[in-house]
């Protein structure tokens, strides 16, 4: 009976050892700042967090060996900002970029959506939140609607003046 606890054992410590395929290093720091108002003195309370996703991907040189180097893989950053005034929570996204047709797109937020701004002025776009997780998409060229796909990247589908559709992929960086 013992062994068979002990051959248990060292088949989950193996099998989750090895299960671990992603390095997660996220970091939380918090300020608390006090502002004298009109109405008295208020405390906002400022977290910001800071999470990076990498991949974790051996080196094919020495594949077979034992101690394998890793190999470089993308790291993916999200920083979020909240700030606490008094019981209300307000969540504030920064400028996340995307790239669109070989171009790099800057998703700037404001508190009804985000503008898309890019050199390429055909990728150009104003973006309004509706309530099902669906945006309104503005543009010069014609309006449209646009989603967040499982992956992450943002999927526009524009109707253009003369009743053809465009659909125009912006892929996370």
């Amino acid at each position: 009976m013992r062994n068979l606890v002990l051959i248990a054992a060292i088949l989950l410590g193996t099998t989750l050892g090895f299960a671990q395929n992603k390095e997660i290093l996220e970091e939380t720091v918090t300020t608390t700042t006090k502002v004298k108002t009109n109405t008295g003195e208020k405390e906002l309370k400022e977290t910001v967090t800071v999470k990076k996703e990498q991949d974790v991907n051996l080196s094919e040189t020495d594949k077979n060996s034992l101690n394998q180097d890793r190999a470089s893989a993308p790291t993916k950053v999200t920083k979020k900002e909240m700030v606490v005034d008094g019981d209300r929570e307000v969540i504030i996204d920064r400028k996340t970029s995307f790239v669109c047709e070989d171009n790099r797109c800057d998703f700037i937020p404001f508190n009804e959506g985000f503008t898309i701004n890019s050199e390429d002025h055909m990728l150009n776009a104003t973006t309004y939140q509706k309530a099902d997780n669906k945006y309104i998409v503005k543009t010069k060229h014609g309006d449209g609607i646009g989603y967040f796909d499982q992956e992450e990247n943002f999927i526009v589908e524009i109707t253009k003046e003369d009743g053809s559709t465009v659909k125009r992929v912006y892929k996370q960086q």
